[in-house]
């Protein structure tokens, strides 16, 4: 007879190959109900089991992007704002970055300083920027001494359109 106002939704592998579905108190990640699918028919189910007026009272639902979730979750809580949680974007935008710098380090010859850069240093483009290290290493690619920040600086210098995605 009760719902937070604040919920998380999200799916964890639970048997080999399937996924289940997990709702959550935000707050205090106390669980509300773990389904043994994602269907939307056995989501909407549980959920049905409240009334609308206790439904009503969901302010806002975590979630990752996936697509069926969220017309889902408008009609079973329709004054509920949908937030996309934060760990799904950045995984989003660092995937997109990653094909990204591959589909330019490809452009370059595969025996050539721009292409070995890209291919060698590809961690130091998935860290966020002002966590990169001051400590200097030997790269090999660029036969010098380097700390992670001045790698990605000389790298960064092949691509105008890698800098800008950066």
């Amino acid at each position: 007879d009760k719902l937070p106002a604040v919920m998380s939704w999200d799916e964890f592998g639970f048997k080999k190959g399937e996924l289940a579905f997990v709702a959550q108190k935000y707050e205090t990640n106390e669980l509300i109900i773990i389904l043994d699918n994602r269907r939307q028919t056995t989501i909407r189910n549980y959920f049905l089991k409240y009334p609308l007026k206790v439904r009503q009272q969901v302010q806002f639902i975590t979630m990752d992007m996936s697509g069926a979730y969220i017309p889902l979750s408008r009609r079973l809580f329709p004054n509920a704002k949908i937030v996309l949680d934060r760990f799904h974007i950045i995984q989003h935008l660092g995937r997109a970055f990653l094909k990204t710098r591959i589909a330019i380090m490809n452009q370059f010859d595969k025996k050539s300083l721009p292409y070995r850069a890209l291919k060698n240093h590809w961690r130091l483009f998935q860290k966020d920027s002002c966590k990169l290290s001051f400590n200097s290493f030997y790269s090999k690619t660029f036969r010098q001494t380097l700390a992670p920040h001045e790698v990605v600086a000389k790298t960064l210098v092949f691509s105008k359109e890698l800098t800008d995605y950066y």
